[in-house]
């Protein structure tokens, strides 16, 4: 290679991966402008009164008035989380929430439409106004409706003797030992912010100065990871697009619909388990299909990569034995070939999303963080489990067995709020219920998903990746001796 071919393919390499570094400082850019506050701030749920017993007080109508007083711990109070029911039906009207301070004075309210009450969970009321220097502060909060009539109104739920809690009062006279299971959220810091702040800062820099030390090296003629994977990638493109199309005409030969069962497969496998959840075993919630849809659309696309990431060494034995190529770009392909019908999947979750009446907010500019995270997740996983496949092929039936407990280990059809809170730590150690959960934060919520959730989503999959990727590369240059 002559010195001014040299300096073109430096240039060439240089221009890839500095578009690629601007890329993501934008979009970390944008997804500050759009998490804003959110970044540091965070919801902080206060206590819900548990006893051993429960029940309803009864249809809320509009001759009648509820009224709970409560503690604050925090300052900023938001919203209260109210646990209610709707007699599994769609009511009409509204109810509002009056919030008033110990001297008997109006503070602030909050209206919520009667068919967006959550039937057996949690409705959020949020004030219009947040109320600041709200800790240690005593308040009355006032429920009343408007077009709920007897067959057509919502309830509330209530402890029976939770110490410590005020009873509630239904049209002035007090329940003895019952009370409203409510919950005050307030605003308060979230050091997870921070470390957000200081991760995305700290990949940025290392990346920058990466970049720097990667030039320097080109010009001596020396290559690094990132620019041999860049040479890689476009040496051998027309290989991989090979691989990726082979995948996907292989999938759909001899098939009558083609390329239409990449729409119709989700749909199925969407009503079949709306059916038996919502039906059967009475999951239900605001916009449960799209919930479910969500979860459905991240784990097949987690599935199908994993799986075909799996034989695609031993699958490819003959190709490798007689070529050389870099053998990360047979489970690297298998990953695109997968986000082909993931692609089409997203297309069908944001119009079943539309179509439910769900308006999008600019909280939907987060979800390729989502889909980013997804990507080094299938990958990271796919170079680890390919690896094991070379030299123990029982991998293929243990990880069987390990997807099982995985689809139900992973919110798809069950909500995280029906564990104890305890528990939702050991939930988010699990990559997929943290990039799923995010997802719907963005889609259905239309709200910021924290920052703790942010890290998580990122952190758990980038280790997985790295790890992927030391033990492929310990690995590889036995495989020949073993496929």
């Amino acid at each position: 290679m002559t010195t001014k071919q040299s300096e073109i393919n430096t240039r060439s390499v240089m221009s890839r991966l500095l578009v690629i570094y601007l890329i993501c400082c934008a979009y970390l850019a944008l997804f500050f402008a759009v998490g804003g506050e959110d970044i540091l701030r965070k919801d902080a749920v206060g206590p819900k009164p548990e006893t051993s017993s429960s029940g309803i007080i009864g249809e809320i109508i509009d001759s009648m008035t509820v009224e709970q007083t409560f503690t604050v711990q925090n300052d900023e109070l938001r919203r209260l989380d109210i646990q209610t029911g709707t007699y599994d039906r769609v009511n009409q009207g509204t109810i509002t929430a009056m919030l008033y301070d110990e001297s008997g004075s109006l503070l602030t309210k909050s209206a919520v439409d009667l068919k967006d009450v959550q039937n057996d969970g949690t409705t959020p009321f949020v004030f219009d106004e947040p109320v600041e220097e709200a800790a240690g502060k005593t308040f009355r909060v006032r429920f009343e409706t408007e077009g709920a009539s007897s067959g057509n109104a919502v309830t509330f739920y209530c402890s029976y003797g939770a110490a410590g809690y005020p009873d509630v009062m239904i049209n002035g006279t007090a329940q003895a030992n019952e009370t409203l299971i409510l919950m005050p959220v307030c605003r308060v810091d979230d050091r997870w912010g921070k470390i957000l702040i200081g991760l995305d800062a700290g990949i940025l820099i290392f990346a920058g100065l990466y970049l720097i030390y990667t030039y320097f090296a080109l010009k001596k003629g020396r290559d690094t990871a990132a620019s041999s994977f860049v040479r890689a990638l476009s040496r051998y493109r027309f290989l991989m697009d090979q691989l990726v199309s082979r995948d996907f005409k292989v999938r759909y030969k001899r098939s009558v619909l083609g390329v239409m069962w990449s729409f119709i497969n989700p749909i199925l496998t969407m009503l079949v388990q709306f059916f038996v959840f919502s039906k059967i075993f009475k999951v239900n919630g605001s916009h449960y299909i799209v919930y479910l849809l969500t979860g459905i659309t991240f784990f097949n696309f987690y599935s199908e990569s994993t799986n075909n990431g799996l034989l695609s060494i031993v699958g490819n034995a003959s190709l490798i034995k007689k070529v050389y190529v870099p053998k990360y770009i047979y489970p690297v392909s298998k990953t695109l070939s997968s986000a082909i019908n993931f692609g089409i999947a997203i297309i069908l979750l944001f119009a079943v999303t539309l179509i439910s009446g769900i308006s999008l907010t600019k909280y939907v500019l987060l979800f390729p963080y989502a889909v980013f995270c997804s990507f080094l997740l299938n990958i990271g996983v796919s170079l680890i489990i390919a690896t094991g496949m070379v030299f123990f092929h029982d991998v293929q039936f243990l990880y069987n067995v390990f997807m099982t407990l995985l689809s139900y280990a992973t919110p798809m059809f069950w909500y995280l709020t029906a564990m104890p809170e305890r528990y939702h730590n050991v939930f988010y150690m699990n990559p997929l219920c943290d990039i799923i959960t995010f997802s719907r934060d963005c889609i259905m919520y239309g709200n910021f998903p924290g920052s703790k959730l942010t890290v998580l989503s990122l952190v758990i999959p980038a280790v997985i990746l790295a790890a992927g990727v030391w033990i492929f590369g310990r690995k590889e240059d036995e495989f020949v001796l073993h496929i």
